[in-house]
């Protein structure tokens, strides 16, 4: 025991070799710190976004893109439809006008066949 009681005051006692003076906090001090400054830091950005706010109008900003990105397939569906209706239309009125004019010339054929047999009534 004795041994043990000159060898504890050799490294921690008064008559120690060399004095151990501390010269800054301990480290509970700056875990103290560190908690309050994480505590302060949160609670002062939850007050600047005004307590999450900001975040429902981030989500209602997502849900509009997401309605503009379906409106844009609709419109763009349309327009498909009216460049397709306007095909055919186009397409239509170049077969009737072919029809009138294939009419006309059978309409003539008709016309000279009856002058030279005559009317039948």
């Amino acid at each position: 025991m004795r041994k043990v009681k000159r060898t504890y005051t050799k490294y921690f006692g008064v008559t120690r070799r060399r004095m151990r003076i501390k010269t800054g906090a301990s480290w509970h001090t700056y875990l103290m710190i560190a908690a309050f400054s994480f505590i302060g830091g949160a609670g002062f950005t939850y007050w600047e976004l005004n307590g999450g706010s900001v975040i429902g109008f981030i989500s209602k900003i997502e849900a509009l893109e997401a309605e503009n990105q379906s409106i844009q397939g609709q419109l763009l569906q349309q327009k498909i439809e009216i460049q397709l209706k306007s095909i055919s239309g186009d397409k239509v009125s170049g077969d009737i006008s072919k029809l009138q004019e294939e009419n006309n010339k059978l309409k003539e054929d008709i016309l000279f066949y009856e002058k030279i047999v005559g009317k039948k009534r």
